[in-house]
Parts: structure tokens; C-alpha cells; sequence
């Protein structure tokens, strides 16, 4: 009879111990974003829109938003730069793809001094 007194009491402080967990029904989440390589996609940042600056140096995510419509330009100006507010590093924008070619789009990078990739934009809003 005590065995199963003692049972049942650990059973039950078991139970309220353990937590539930729940996920969100489809479409009630976050979102999933994507990061923005073209020109385009980065234009699409407009006054009010929030963007995230991912740093890969330090690891960090800053979230911004966009104070005028001419804040995408200035993310797409070739040789423009960009600062990570965590490290205070900078990286110097980088247009890739085919010169003189319009109709082909070309791919926005962020590079450190080495020139490797070291942030990317993903914006938040559409």
C-alpha cells in the first residue's frame, strides 16, 4: 500500500514538473526570411521596412529600419560601406556579375579587407 501511495506522489510531482510544449499552428509563426543577394531584392527595402544585418565575423544579427527609401541605394552602391554595430568592423559592398550587361542581374556582397564575404542582408518586410 505504501509502494503504491509513494508511486502515485512521484508520478504526480513528475507530471507538473514536466513542461508542454506547443508549436504554432501554420502561417501563426515567425516566418522564415531569406538572405537578399540582388539588387533587386535589396530594393525592395523601403522608409519603415526592417532589414537584418548579419555579421559573420562576430556572429551577430543587428535589426534596422530603413529611414528614407534612398537607404536601399545606398546598401546596393558599389564600393559604398556598411558597419556591424556589435564589432564595429567594416565591410566594403561588392558588385559581382558580368560588366555591362543589364539584363543580367548581379550579386551584392559584403567584404572585410581580405576580401572575403563577411556580412549579408535579409530583409524582414515585404
Amino acid at each position: 500500500m505504501k509502494t503504491t501511495l509513494r508511486t502515485l506522489i512521484l508520478a504526480a510531482i513528475t507530471a507538473s514538473l514536466v513542461t508542454t510544449v506547443s508549436a504554432a499552428p501554420p502561417g501563426k509563426g515567425l516566418g522564415t526570411f531569406k538572405k537578399a543577394s540582388t539588387q533587386e531584392e535589396i530594393q525592395k527595402i523601403k522608409k519603415g521596412s526592417r532589414y537584418a544585418l548579419v555579421c559573420k565575423e562576430c556572429e551577430s544579427v543587428t535589426v534596422k529600419e530603413a529611414a528614407d527609401d534612398q537607404e536601399a541605394e545606398k546598401l546596393c552602391h558599389d564600393g559604398g560601406t556598411v558597419h556591424c554595430d556589435s564589432c564595429k568592423k567594416k565591410a566594403t559592398i561588392k558588385r559581382v556579375g558580368p560588366p555591362g550587361k543589364e539584363s543580367i542581374t548581379s550579386k551584392i556582397t559584403m567584404v572585410n579587407a581580405e576580401g572575403k564575404e563577411c556580412m549579408f542582408i535579409v530583409p524582414l518586410s515585404e
